[in-house]
Parts: C-alpha cells; sequence; structure tokens
C-alpha cells in the first residue's frame, strides 16, 4: 500500500499556538502531494465502505428498526424540531459507528479523519455529514485504535503553509463504538484520558514535524503511556480559530509485530450490525444528561476541559414566533473561541452554506472586546447570527480554548436572554450587516472551509 507519508518531502513550520506562514520561497520548495491533504488510500477505502453499507438491506432495515423507536421516544414526540431532523441524526451517526468500526485493526493500525457534521466532496464522491455529539464544526478530528500492551508510533507534519491553532491528541482506554460502557452517565463530553499531548507540550524536530512513541518505553521526548491491555482510541483535533487554517496529517504504526487478522467489507460490516443499536441508542440519550440536563432558554456554567486545555458550555434554546436568544460572551485570554448550534439530538447543521456556528475570526466584536450573539430562526440583521436552521428548539456550545494556565471562568458569559428581534433594532452598540454582508459572509464560509478537502 502506498506510503504518502513517506514519499512526500515537505517543509514544515515550527511550534507555536498561533498561525504562521512559511517564507515564499519555503513554500515553493516544498512540493505539496498530487492527493488531498488528508489523503491516504485507507480513508478513501473507509469511506468507500461507509457509502456501500448505507445502502445494504440490512443495514437499512436496523436503521428503520431504531428510528421507529426514536420516534416514538419522548424527545421525537414532545419537540417538532426532533422529529424533523431524526433522519438525518441517524444517517450521521450511522457514518460515525462505521468510521469507528474501520479503525478497529490494532495489528495494522490507521488513523483516519472522520467526525465532520458537515458534508466532504472530495476523492470522486460526496460523503454525508458524519456526526456523533456536539461535534465542533471548527475541528478535524482524527480517530485511531490500538490496544494495550502494544508499542505504537504517530508521527504528524503541518501543512507546509499554516498549522491549527491548537492540536490535541489523547489515548482513552475503551472502545468508541460502545460508548455507553465507558462514558456512562458523565453530563460531559470528555473522559479522562490516559494521556494527553497538547501542541505547547509536543517537542518538535528541527524541520516542524513530531514523533510521537505510544506504549512501551519511552523512544523520545514525545511519549504517551497507556494500560497493558484493552483497546485504547487514539484521538486527535485540530483546531481552526480560522477556516483557512490546515489541519495536520498524521500515520500511526506498529512497532512490535504481531499477526495479521481478516479484515475488509465483511468484517465492518458485521461489527457496525453488532454495535449500531447501542451507540444511536446512547448519543440519542446524551442530550436529556448532557450539562446536567438543561431546561429550555437555560445555559450551564463554562466548565474547566481535563487537562486544562479550555473551557465549554452549553445553552438549550427554545424559540417562539419574532424571538431570539442574545447571549453576550467575553473571550477571556483564549486564543480560539466558538459558538455552534445543534440540533435536538446534538448534531450540527451544514456549516458550510448557513452561518449556524461562529469562531474567532468571523465574529465582529462589541466596543468592550465581548461579543454578542443572536440565535434566531430568520436573520435579524446583526452581525453575530447564529442560525437555527429553520429550528425552533436545539441546543448550543460556547468553547474556550488554547488558554493561558491562569484563566477562569469568571466573566465568561455577560448576557444571557430571550429578546423580541423586533427590538434589535433599537439596540445600541449592537454590531450588524446588511443583506449583502451577509451573503458576502456566507460565500466566504463555503470558500474557507473546502480548504479541508484540498
Amino acid at each position: 500500500m502506498t506510503d504518502l507519508d513517506r514519499r512526500t518531502a515537505l517543509a514544515l513550520i515550527g511550534a507555536g499556538g498561533a498561525a504562521a506562514a512559511l517564507p515564499a520561497g519555503a513554500r515553493a520548495a516544498a512540493a505539496l502531494p498530487d492527493k488531498p491533504w488528508l489523503y491516504s488510500p485507507e480513508q478513501a477505502e473507509a469511506e468507500a465502505w461507509i457509502m456501500r453499507l448505507e445502502r445494504d438491506a440490512e443495514i437499512k432495515a436496523l436503521q428503520a428498526r431504531i428510528r421507529a423507536t426514536l420516534a416514538a421516544g419522548p424527545r421525537a414526540q414532545t419537540l417538532p424540531s426532533a422529529a424533523a431532523t431524526l433522519d438525518n441524526a441517524i444517517a450521521e451517526w450511522t457514518r460515525s459507528l462505521i468510521f469507528a468500526e474501520a479503525v478497529k485493526r490494532p495489528w495494522d493500525p490507521v488513523i483516519l479523519w472522520t467526525t465532520d457534521d458537515t458534508s466532504r466532496t472530495w476523492l470522486g464522491h460526496t460523503l454525508g455529514g458524519v456526526g456523533t455529539s456536539g461535534d465542533n464544526p471548527d475541528a478535524v478530528y482524527h480517530m485511531g485504535i490500538i490496544e494495550g500492551g502494544g508499542r505504537y508510533e504517530l508521527t504528524g507534519q503541518f501543512h507546509p503553509d499554516s498549522r491549527p491553532t491548537q492540536l490535541l491528541i489523547e489515548a482513552d482506554a475503551g472502545d468508541m463504538t460502545q460508548p455507553q460502557k465507558i462514558l456512562g452517565q458523565t453530563k460531559h463530553l470528555d473522559i479522562v484520558s490516559n494521556a494527553l499531548m497538547t501542541d505547547k507540550s509536543l517537542v518538535l524536530a528541527a524541520d516542524g514535524s513530531f514523533r510521537i512513541t505510544i506504549g512501551g518505553e519511552p523512544d523520545g521526548p514525545n511519549h504517551m503511556a497507556i494500560p497493558a491491555s484493552g483497546t485504547v482510541s487514539i484521538g486527535a483535533r485540530d483546531m481552526l480559530a480560522d477556516w483557512n487554517l490546515r489541519p495536520v496529517r498524521m500515520k500511526l504504526r506498529r512497532l512490535d509485530k504481531v499477526a495479521a487478522q481478516p479484515w475488509g467489507y465483511d468484517q465492518v460490516k458485521a461489527l457496525a450490525l453488532q454495535d449500531l443499536e447501542g451507540y444511536i441508542g446512547f448519543w440519542a440519550h446524551f442530550p436529556d444528561i448532557w450539562m446536567g440536563g438543561l431546561k429550555p432558554n437555560t445555559h450551564a456554567e463554562p466548565a474547566p476541559r481535563p487537562g486544562g486545555w479550555g473551557f465549554v458550555a452549553g445553552l438549550n434554546f427554545h424559540l417562539g414566533e419574532g424571538e431570539g436568544l442574545l447571549v453576550t460572551l467575553s473571550p477571556g485570554a483564549a486564543q480560539y473561541t466558538g459558538f455552534q448550534i445543534n440540533d435536538p439530538w446534538m448534531i450540527a447543521p451544514d456549516a458550510r452554506t448557513r452561518q449556524v456556528c461562529l469562531n474567532k475570526s468571523q465574529v465582529t466584536p462589541n466596543a468592550d472586546g465581548t461579543v454578542t450573539y443572536v440565535i434566531a430562526k430568520t436573520d435579524p440583521g446583526a452581525a453575530n447570527w447564529l442560525d437555527t436552521a429553520g429550528l425552533d428548539d436545539g441546543l448550543a456550545i460556547m468553547r474556550w480554548q488554547q488558554v493561558p494556565a491562569e484563566m477562569t471562568n469568571a466573566g465568561l458569559v455577560r448576557d444571557f436572554r430571550v429578546v423580541k428581534l423586533s427590538d434589535l433594532a433599537a439596540m445600541p452598540g449592537l454590531p450588524r450587516v446588511t443583506p449583502a454582508e451577509r451573503r458576502a459572509r456566507i460565500t466566504a464560509r463555503a470558500a474557507a472551509y473546502n480548504t479541508r478537502v484540498r
């Protein structure tokens, strides 16, 4: 199988939290591959399996049974917005699970670009959204599976033109295809990692590349310890405070040799049929317990992320005709901030074509540096409008990341209230845009988001 990473010599940028660019001469010397940046043969194979399994009669029959159960449940019965988005949620959860099954090959491991609630058109096909729960449109998520007691290496390289605002790499004991066994009833999306590395602690080589050894004895400056047995999930996320930044490209390799096992479409299908009902059942129920269970038009206080790499808060919106939810946040000292809308199942709408999320590079701040957002079904003309994609009900997530160690959650949420959209015109100091400016912003979103598939 072609080893794209080893046959492509790249000039890479060095460490640092913020985006940086190479000099023009260095960029010219860095020959980009003839495939998209995140391409690998295994990535293309896994996506082909997903699209084939979506058409499989047994998978479709199982989805239909799951749908009937959820459609009769309290969320779909009491929230019209949940009923309207149920089919899409099931489709996204199914693709998410199949990706998680496709990486279950610890004897010959891979790390793939998995979760993205927005569809991707590349490699000669369009893959529908891949959603789990509260997935961040500003993050590029990677996933792999290894086994405790084994020895592995994770190598990475930054794009020659830019790097993400934050890189997080973690090793977690457990199998994410069966979240009910490892996440339990936790009210946050985080689990305590066996090992966590960020770009702040990652030691880079002189050319800006990195190598992390996983398991066994340390072999170099970057090492992650894992349990002596059992399944271990490797997760990485590139945080893009600007969608024109590029994610890290990574490769996962086993160092100690073990016997290969039969692996292919048939094995992935069998695992998907085994795990799909429990997987969807867990994530469909998760909004009921997330952040302690949020009542309509309330929010949770920003909570620290395990490992100290940021803060996260959630809210539940329930809007009547002509209403919006006004939220003013302080960015604090965070290099990355993000605010995103989710449907009642915690699946995000298409971030490319609608303004359903805003990060630090996409907002218009108030005069004092805070940012006032307006969550609404229709465009109220507020610059920082968060489009609910036509939904009256849903959830939203606020994030502060790449933060200094001394930062706390004090004062991060400044205002939170339901307002009449008709009253916003008289609100002094609220940043606004014209319809033409809004159209230009949406057009720019699509162009920037599509850099992920180039």
